[in-house]
């Protein structure tokens, strides 16, 4: 029988084998490295993570050239997340990295939009609005704001709050959840805040409150997933090297 200072032994042992192999603890270098090794496999998010790397000098030097070639074999290859960095690339993100086309960019994001991203909703909100289509882009914006995007609500609040509005209540609820989300609260968004409080009716009100309390609905997957990071990067090596 063992005695308890041997099964503390190899318990102690048996820990630090798991941490030492654990791939949560990888360097940014060994993640570049071992990223690179798993090209062969095909794997989409392998190239979207070896973009990211590249753009953003983790675990190697800054090269937007390799990150824009990683993220269109990726987004052809299925990733979502590389298709909406490939769209950024093509509307002028690093200029002098690859010619800016407004049409494929609107293509790559809106990929990602209907998918759920986030940031690619809201990108699509802004091109709508450039080109007029107010009405449109507040619905991308509203999906993009129910994901906690604070732009997007800060967009949709000014949008539904003005003179013309045809929704005051909800442009007074986002209002609201835009100064709550804000750090620093400025004067003009104050002054709005009391100006489009004072043309509520008291049902207005009341319908407001009810907004507010149940505007967020959560993040999509996607959204997640991008919202995670360098962090994400461990499990898919794990899932791949197993």
């Amino acid at each position: 029988m063992r005695t308890l200072a041997s099964r503390l032994t190899i318990l102690a042992f048996l820990c630090c084998g798991v941490a030492g192999v654990s791939a949560a603890d990888l360097s940014d270098d060994t993640m570049f490295k071992k990223l690179h090794e798993q090209l062969a496999s095909g794997n989409a998010e392998v190239k979207y993570n070896l973009g990211m790397f590249y753009q953003n000098g983790i675990g190697t030097a800054r090269d937007s050239k390799s990150a824009f070639r990683y993220f269109l074999e990726a987004a052809e290859a299925g990733s979502l997340l590389a298709s909406y960095k490939t769209g950024c690339y093509y509307a002028g993100q690093f200029p002098g990295t690859v010619e800016v086309n407004e049409e494929l960019a609107w293509k790559y994001k809106l990929r990602a939009a209907e998918a759920g991203y986030d940031l690619a909703q809201s990108d699509i909100a802004l091109h709508l609005i450039k080109k007029g289509d107010i009405r449109n882009a507040a619905l991308w914006l509203e999906r993009a704001s129910r994901q906690t995007n604070i732009a997007a609500t800060g967009q949709l609040a000014h949008y539904l709050s003005r003179d013309d509005t045809p929704d005051l209540a909800t442009g007074y609820a986002l209002l609201l959840l835009f100064k709550e989300a804000t750090p620093q609260v400025t004067p003009q968004l104050k002054e709005r805040i009391t100006s489009v409080e004072a043309r509520l009716s008291p049902e207005e009100k009341t319908a407001a409150n009810v907004i507010r309390a149940s505007w967020y609905t959560g993040v999509t997957p996607l959204t997640a997933l991008a919202r995670s990071g360098v962090s994400a990067v461990p499990k898919l090596l794990t899932s791949l090297e197993h």
